[in-house]
């Protein structure tokens, strides 16, 4: 068994009243305080999206990820399993598998 366990303190300064619609993304668990989306992206596969939130990044299976902003800052980030991180908004935000496993991560949106 592997757990993670995060401490929300209070709500973060920017919430989304909707639910994210974006690609290789599922709504796997909705609460008061938090959304969480699964995210999965099999090699070579991309993905573009906004995150209009604050998130908790929590890999269930990880790959090294090429990831983009604006077509004009790139760089890759190296995921294994149990990796987390507290995240922000960002906008049109590219991701590409480029290992050669399924890169699986939990989004979790606070709220």
């Amino acid at each position: 068994m592997y757990c993670i366990d995060a401490e929300v303190l209070s709500s973060p300064p920017i919430v989304s009243t909707i639910p994210l619609d974006a690609e290789h993304h599922k709504l796997v668990k909705t609460r008061d305080k938090v959304r969480v989306y699964k995210l999965t992206l099999k090699p070579c596969e991309s993905t573009v999206v906004t995150y209009k939130f604050f998130y908790l990044e929590v890999i269930l299976s990880g790959s090294p990820i090429q990831k983009e902003l604006g077509g004009s800052v790139q760089w890759t980030e190296e995921y294994k399993l149990g990796d987390f991180a507290w995240k922000e908004p960002c906008l049109n935000l590219k991701m590409t598998n480029m290992g050669t496993n399924e890169y699986v991560a939990y989004i979790c949106e606070w709220r």
